[in-house]
């Protein structure tokens, strides 16, 4: 009996990640105008920035239908394999429902759906610690329930050129987006309890690193499991993160770097620079 890991593309998972860790991802849908695209699959993440920059359309996100989700659970019954599956925060989009309306349709128990509650390579954090605990023999009930208690240390924190985007999607209202636009300053943001939310404003990019240090200050990253350095469209842009995180002890030779795809980026645009990470217990 093998272990099924399956996760959806809103977790930037890297097309070949996924296959060195044998995970399953569901893609998301992309629509620009009357144009459609799934996520990862036949728009990559440069193509995105590149239609996004160009400002002629602004693009929406669809979550998977049941059906996406039934095929590959009807695939594990038949063989017979447990499944974990770890997805985009119900707070945010659909996608966790749609799971969950697909195992009632598949009728079968060795099914163990994870809210994440987080977005982007905070799902990832989550992915990885899944595979790690397969490799090393773990049920799959033994890897939801070690999930469950994980997903609440994940962090993601961010520095955003502008909320707009945020706005477009609904995720922020217009009074709040409004305080960003006004002020001119970089926003910055996190995901806590499944849902965006401002948390520090700064005037300026470099005002904006100090703020992303002084949070992982005080909030301290386990050790223990990867570290990402987020961006969106640009990657030098998390070169300024180096300094202040070197200064801190975490050294570049252990960080990775991670590009905000499609999904998530139709959200936070262009100019984004983050970190994401475990907490300390």
């Amino acid at each position: 009996m093998a272990i099924r890991i399956i996760t959806d593309s809103a977790s930037d998972l890297e097309l070949s990640d996924a296959k060195d860790w044998q995970v399953q991802v569901v893609p998301m849908s992309i629509q620009f105008g009357d144009r459609s695209y799934l996520d990862g699959l036949d728009l990559s993440k440069t193509e995105f920035y590149q239609k996004l920059l160009q400002g002629d359309e602004s693009p929406t996100t669809a979550q998977p239908a049941p059906a996406d989700f039934l095929q590959l659970f009807e695939s594990a019954r038949d063989a017979g394999d447990q499944v974990v599956v770890i997805l985009l925060s119900s707070v945010l989009s659909g996608t966790f429902q749609s799971a969950v309306i697909a195992r009632e349709m598949c009728g079968y128990a060795d099914i163990h759906l994870i809210d994440s509650r987080s977005a982007s390579t905070g799902i990832q954090l989550l992915v990885w610690e899944a595979c790690r605990m397969r490799k090393a023999g773990a049920s799959a009930q033994e890897i939801a329930q070690r999930l469950e208690t994980l997903k609440d240390r994940v962090r993601i924190f961010a520095a955003i050129d502008t909320l707009e985007y945020l706005r477009r999607g609904g995720r922020l209202s217009d009074f709040q987006a409004g305080l960003g636009t006004v002020a001119k300053i970089k926003p910055l943001i996190t995901v806590r309890d499944g849902a965006v939310s401002i948390i520090r404003k700064s005037f300026g990019l470099s005002a904006a690193v100090k703020q992303l240090g002084a949070l992982l200050e005080e909030h301290p990253a386990d050790r223990d499991f990867p570290f990402f350095l987020l961006y969106s469209d640009d990657i030098a842009r998390s070169d300024l993160l180096l300094p202040k995180l070197e200064s801190l002890g975490y050294y570049a030779e252990g960080l990775r770097r991670a590009s905000l795809g499609p999904t998530i980026g139709t959200h936070i645009g262009p100019g984004a620079l983050g970190i994401v990470y475990l907490e300390q217990e």
